[in-house]
């Protein structure tokens, strides 16, 4: 997960920083004709693109936090069972929230894509000839 998270953050920053080189790079007097509306719909794909990947980076550390606990609190349980007591920890809510948390950061995962192929498109039809 974590390097495709880091996958997502390298396409999608790198992105915004090849688009920001290109406006820089083409003049007022250069002979491309750029389309800004559709460059600064790029921008923002881009950079929604990379919002989105933080999100999953934190779904995944918010549901490795909760299946840590989850593990911990098991074993805690079996050992309170070993020694003849009635095990206090409820994992299962703990364990939801861990699953919610995965899906959650996979989903964000999955838009952080569609957006940097979205803001690919826009980027494409900025800088084609009309």
């Amino acid at each position: 997960m974590q390097s495709g998270i880091q996958g997502l953050t390298l396409i999608n920053g790198g992105a915004l920083v090849a688009l920001f080189a290109l406006v820089g790079a083409v003049s007022d007097r250069s002979a491309v004709k750029l389309d800004p509306s559709m460059l600064w719909l790029a921008f923002a794909a881009f950079a929604g693109g990379l919002a989105l990947t933080m999100l999953a980076n934190l779904g995944a550390f918010l549901s490795q936090n909760a299946f840590y606990v989850v593990a911990t609190w098991q074993a805690w349980n079996y050992q309170d069972l070993i020694e003849g007591k009635t095990p206090s920890r409820d994992v299962a809510a703990t364990h939801r929230r861990g699953e919610q948390a995965q899906y959650a950061g996979t989903a964000a995962a999955v838009f952080a894509l569609v957006a940097f192929v979205i803001g690919c498109g826009f980027a494409l039809r900025g800088v084609m000839p009309s």
